[in-house]
């Protein structure tokens, strides 16, 4: 007997039986594929552009590369132009959207609520270090913004990691970045 001649019987209690093709079944769940992407690649996409476009919009609004290191004292080697901080910054934030749309495509969010919370902390302060770095120029303060920063990616990568384990890899480059920033902006205090 060929498989597309098989039907399957559904029972329900107030019709007493009725035939559904293998061929129809098979088409319904095409269908619910579909949505169920299209869904997740708009997830997706929002996951990826609200921090990109903030980040860009911070870029935008405080793009002031005197604040960032002073003229007049020597640059080492491995400190980047502000240009390069301002490409890595939107890397860093793309990268961590698509973490974080994994763990709450996972479902982990709701499972763990504190690498929710992390994200957010580590979204305000990349924010927040940006506006006093390149905008007031508040180098003691952009260096706690730092600090602060680099410790809630520790802890993203350590919550990520429990839930999905691609998602704690993203945020590995993201840590190494904010530690360069880190020390780069504690160079700049003792300047």
């Amino acid at each position: 007997m060929a498989s597309t001649d098989l039907k399957h019987r559904k029972t329900d209690d107030s019709t007493p039986t009725s035939t559904v093709s293998a061929d129809d079944n098979d088409g319904t769940k095409k269908s619910k594929n579909k949505v169920i992407a299209k869904r997740g690649l708009r997830s997706l996409a929002l996951a990826i552009s609200i921090p990109v476009s903030l980040t860009l919009f911070f870029i935008l609004l405080f793009s002031n590369s005197k604040n960032y290191y002073p003229a007049s004292a020597p640059k080492p080697f491995w400190v980047p132009s502000a240009k390069v901080v301002n490409w890595g910054s939107l890397t860093s934030s793309l990268l961590m959207g698509v973490a974080a749309w994994l763990v709450w495509a996972e479902g982990g969010f709701h499972a763990r609520p504190n690498a929710l919370y992390l994200y957010g902390l580590y979204s305000v302060l990349c924010l927040t270090w940006y506006a006093l770095m390149f905008g007031a120029g508040a180098r003691r303060l952009s260096a706690l913004a730092c600090l602060g920063k680099t410790a809630a990616l520790v802890g993203c990568d350590r919550l990520f990691r429990g839930v999905n384990p691609l998602a704690a890899d993203l945020v590995k480059p993201c840590l190494v970045w904010s530690v360069l920033l880190t020390v780069v902006n504690l160079t700049v205090v003792s300047l």
